[in-house]
């Protein structure tokens, strides 16, 4: 279900997110089949992915419905969910909102979102940095690579998602008490 052009992102994911979980001390194989789930949807057709959802249940939002390719992540986990019985709320929120970022990560959810975020091929400024601070510290470079998204969406006028402000309040919130 991923093209061979998507296919190195997915390695790197999986290699970035395996490389966290060692660091800090998780399931590596968690982590491992999270970094090859996640984008199991990401090139599938808008329309069918609307289709995908509507089966599936998925409540969908105006930006759902603005750029479809945002349902991805959901998708994949209810796919995971019913293909492998997996009933792990950190696993599926991971998966599920590895792009936007979630207010009630655990740590497999935030080592997914900053694995898809940091991995080898992926190139910006700072990117070095927070590679970094990932291998010190989760709770700061998830700070850290919510603050670059959002700061990424707003300089261009993209839609900076309802899951991603949630994130980023409660990681403030966390960060000042």
């Amino acid at each position: 279900m991923v093209s061979k052009k998507r296919m190195p992102h997915v390695i790197g994911t999986v290699k970035f997110a395996t490389t966290l979980a060692r660091i800090h001390g998780f399931n590596e194989n968690v982590a491992e089949f999270m970094g090859y789930a996640h984008d199991l949807f990401r090139e599938v057709d808008w329309s069918k992915l609307l289709k995908i959802a509507k089966i599936y249940g998925i409540k969908t939002n105006i930006q759902d419905k603005v750029r479809p390719v945002l349902l991805h992540g959901k998708i994949a986990a209810l796919f995971i969910k019913k293909r492998f019985k997996i009933e792990e709320e950190d696993i599926l929120s991971g998966i599920s909102y590895h792009t936007s970022g979630y207010k009630d990560f655990g740590t497999y959810g935030k080592i997914l979102f900053l694995a898809d975020s940091l991995e080898e091929t992926r190139i910006y400024p700072k990117i070095d940095e927070l590679r970094l601070l990932a291998y010190k510290d989760l709770d700061m470079a998830f700070y850290e690579v919510l603050r670059n998204k959002i700061s990424y969406a707003v300089s261009r006028d993209l839609l900076v998602l309802p899951e991603t402000v949630e994130a980023w309040n409660e990681s403030v919130i966390k960060r000042n008490m």
